[in-house]
């Protein structure tokens, strides 16, 4: 859960890039052979972030279809992005005082707009590469969290309405759900994160009857 909740604060401060576009994104690896595929300075944290590849061919996908109910107002951006981390590997931070820390990367997802009511994201389990990185054996990638968020335009003062899609909805019929204050739409004085509640009785009663919500069904990709 902490895990979970740390991931959700990152997404929400790095994709909103990704967001004020509103399309599919992709992102791409180094090629095979280059210079920073082959590893040069591989403990240089610089230069991890060229070290970890994205799998150009990943097999397991997955869509999901949000939807919003009685929601204040519109919602023109929308964008996400999916979480990984390797376990079993680790790389120096510092070497002067010993540090390590283990790889963790963000892809940005293929998102779009259905139509007012409904958007579109897919997330891959396998959307980084299984690869001896540091010369010491395989490092193997799991997908730890998937976030998206809504804005009323994409303005940066704006409120972002953050979904952090549950891992029990990681699956063929997966379903999840976030409810939501309406009162700080579009946005409040400082802005902010909303991530929703699972439950409406989570709010007080003074807020539970000004509420909307966003619903995720996952479909597997063929």
């Amino acid at each position: 859960m902490v895990r979970s909740r740390a991931w959700r604060l990152l997404g929400t401060l790095c994709l909103w890039g990704a967001l004020m576009a509103c399309q599919p994104t992709h992102s791409a690896g180094p090629a095979p052979g280059t210079a920073s595929a082959t590893g040069a300075a591989k403990n240089d944290k610089s230069a991890q972030e060229h070290l970890w590849r994205v799998n150009p061919s990943p097999q397991e996908g997955f869509e999901v279809v949000f939807e919003l109910h009685d929601a204040p107002g519109p919602f023109a951006r929308f964008g996400g992005a999916a979480h990984y981390q390797s376990f079993n590997c680790n790389f120096v931070t510092s070497e002067w005082a010993g540090t390590r820390s283990q790889p963790t990367k963000m892809i940005l997802l293929a998102a779009e707009q259905i139509d007012t009511t409904h958007y579109r994201a897919t997330f891959y389990r396998d959307g980084l590469l299984d690869e001896d990185y540091y010369g010491k054996g395989v490092c193997h990638w799991e997908l730890i969290g998937v976030t998206v968020g809504f804005k009323a335009t994409g303005a940066e003062v704006e409120t972002n309405y953050s979904f952090d899609l549950d891992k029990k909805a990681w699956r063929d019929g997966g379903q999840d759900k976030r409810y939501y204050w309406k009162g700080d739409y579009p946005s409040l004085p400082i802005g902010g994160d909303n991530p929703g509640r699972q439950n409406p009785d989570g709010f007080s009663a003074a807020f539970r009857g000004n509420l909307f919500s966003i619903s995720a069904t996952v479909r597997a990709k063929p």
